[in-house]
């Protein structure tokens, strides 16, 4: 059985494919699996037995109803296949699915739950109960296809990086002089795609000076963007505990420097769902959105979350994905979480995380 996944983004929705591909991949071995996704995203899916990825750019090379013809001429040629898998639903994938009706191949499609989401968001009446997690929604999707996925089988961790990305991160730790863990490693991702999931920068600086007084620890500071990176590395050059890496090392380098670290401070965001699927103790922010719309780290409790409870703030959550103005004007869901409640949270998990103490980082040939 050959089957043809589309999903192009986005990175943190992409990457919770490797918990099903993974977990296909274990319990059908008769089975191949096509992905179609965006080249940068490849990583993700280092080791899957059966699953071949197809790295496209689809703004640059595939534009258009044109490009998007040539993109499926390009996958037909490849086939054939047993059934398609569209687990984004956009208009760039109902395109292709278009195409491909006339060669004679069936689809079986993501099903979004936008009502019970718009329930969850709207300023009245909200129905606040957890709905099924995108992982699970995929796994749906590959059941109507015939691909039965055994839940039972689907353990951790799930992104496994290869040797090419632990050489580059062990490159970068001996280029920083760290060749010695000796303290505690925290790995810190501040960032967000939105302001209404992103924890104010004077809590995160007020936060990297309680680390820095109170616990023995080196802090490693995550993001991506001309403009994170320079706020990121004025942080670094403000704390002397804290280590720049953004802008230093490319994705795979930062997949292998997460497995490095005893815990992941992470907002709503592409890193969170990166550190749950790699298996590192994690702690998550939350602002405007709930982890009950079915994004939360994938495999971990609600321990690994830090948000005030809507029981406290009655207008949480107000959007889905964290694109949608706060109306109070305050942005109070982030404001109230205070950095000597993270740091709090910070000491619960480390006291529970396996302590190494001057573990070398080995050489690279």
């Amino acid at each position: 059985m050959r089957l043809l996944v589309l999903r192009f983004s986005s990175m943190g929705d992409v990457a919770l494919l490797a918990p099903v591909l993974t977990t296909l991949a274990s319990g059908h071995s008769n089975l191949s699996i096509t992905l179609v996704t965006r080249k940068a995203y490849e990583p993700f899916f280092y080791n899957i037995p059966g699953v071949e990825v197809i790295g496209v750019n689809p703004d640059r090379d595939y534009r258009g109803l044109y490009g998007l013809y040539r993109l499926y001429r390009e996958l037909r040629k490849l086939g054939p296949y047993s059934y398609g898998i569209d687990v984004h639903g956009s208009l760039r994938s109902r395109i292709l699915k278009f195409y491909f009706r006339f060669s004679g191949l069936r689809f079986a499609s993501i099903v979004k739950g936008r009502r019970e989401k718009t329930q969850q968001t709207r300023r009245k009446n909200k129905v606040l109960k957890p709905l099924p997690h995108m992982v699970e929604r995929y796994m749906r999707v590959f059941d109507r296809a015939g691909a039965y996925i055994n839940p039972d089988d689907d353990r951790g961790p799930w992104i496994n990086p290869d040797t090419h990305c632990r050489a580059q991160a062990k490159q970068f730790l001996l280029a920083e002089k760290l060749g010695v863990r000796s303290n505690y490693w925290i790995g810190i991702a501040p960032f967000a795609g939105h302001a209404q999931k992103t924890w104010p920068l004077k809590h995160m600086r007020e936060l990297l000076d309680l680390i820095r007084v109170r616990l023995d620890a080196t802090v490693f500071l995550f993001g991506g963007g001309p403009k994170e990176v320079s706020v990121l590395k004025q942080l670094s050059e403000e704390f002397p505990n804290t280590v720049l890496v953004a802008g230093k090392l490319s994705l795979e380098g930062e997949m292998a420097l997460f497995l490095k670290m005893h815990l992941v401070l992470a907002m709503d965001s592409f890193n969170m769902h990166l550190a749950a699927l790699l298996g590192v103790p994690l702690l998550s922010i939350w602002g405007a959105t709930h982890p009950y719309s079915g994004f939360g780290p994938y495999g971990r409790s609600e321990s690994s979350i830090i948000q005030i409870s809507p029981a406290q703030l009655s207008c949480r959550p107000c959007s889905i994905f964290g694109n949608k103005p706060c109306y109070r004007g305050d942005l109070a869901c982030l404001n109230w979480i205070t950095p000597e409640m993270v740091l709090q949270r910070i000491q619960e998990t480390l006291a529970g995380a396996e302590y190494v103490q001057n573990e070398d980082i080995p050489q690279t040939d």
